[in-house]
């Protein structure tokens, strides 16, 4: 599979959709794991899973991240932070997503993890920033998260930030109040429907007309790859060396 890409685009990139459900939150409508502005479409992409990955792994999962060893070779890039949202619904782990509004100057339409630039002034640790930047994108209040840990750091190419993944649970049912001048939906998948092989993909897209291969999570018709990709692989790496009691 070939796509051509802009190769200004961000590495934080497209979104995933889950099961349906409708609350309206002020001009929104959160469908489940799928929050959007009304008017626009939702679709229920999960109607079948393999056997849950349940909360039950989190302590373990706790675990892990303590012990990994610090990165040996960090590239210089700029600091910046993101919180790496899990929760649970119905037995089973989901991961958040938020996608950028249309009208932000940079990276409009794109899917991240709620973050953003370290601010050394006023932020007194990444941690810190991550939080922060939760709260001012989607209204997760810091003392909702239960941070598990952190995960490598992600450099991006294009953009030369320093990504640096917090992992936390937050809660679930949460009210969350998206700021429309980021935000114009989050999203949430199963971490299941992550790990099923189905979901992966090696394509080849066309960047500045060089063919480049892509490694994807597909699910249905969106789409995750760049540095979302990346952190969401190394955090089901992670889970199924944990899983597997590794």
């Amino acid at each position: 599979m070939t796509k051509h890409v802009n190769a200004r685009q961000a590495l934080l990139q497209d979104d995933i959709t889950n099961q349906r459900f409708v609350l309206a939150i002020g001009g929104f409508h959160f469908h489940e794991s799928h929050l959007v502005k009304d008017g626009t479409e939702s679709i229920d992409l999960n109607a079948h899973r393999p056997a849950h990955l349940s909360a039950t792994i989190l302590p373990r999962l706790r675990a892990a991240l303590a012990a990994m060893p610090p990165p040996s070779d960090t590239p210089p890039g700029i600091a910046s932070a993101v919180l790496v949202p899990l929760f649970e619904r119905d037995g089973d782990l989901h991961l958040l997503f938020t996608k950028r509004s249309e009208s932000l100057p940079h990276h409009r339409g794109q899917v991240a993890f709620p973050g953003g630039r370290h601010v050394a002034d006023s932020d007194p640790s990444l941690l810190a920033t991550a939080l922060r930047e939760t709260e001012e994108e989607i209204g997760v209040a810091p003392s909702d998260v239960e941070v598990l840990g952190t995960l490598a750091p992600i450099h991006t190419f294009s953009s030369n930030f320093l990504i640096n993944p917090f992992v936390g649970v937050i809660p679930h049912p949460y009210d969350f109040r998206p700021n429309p001048r980021e935000v114009s939906a989050i999203f949430s998948v199963a971490l299941d429907v992550l790990l099923d092989p189905a979901t992966a993909a090696e394509e080849e897209w066309t960047i500045d007309g060089a063919t480049v291969p892509i490694s994807t999570y597909r699910h249905g018709e969106h789409v995750i790859w760049g540095a979302t990709h990346r952190i969401t692989s190394s955090l089901l790496d992670l889970l199924q060396a944990v899983r597997a009691g590794t």
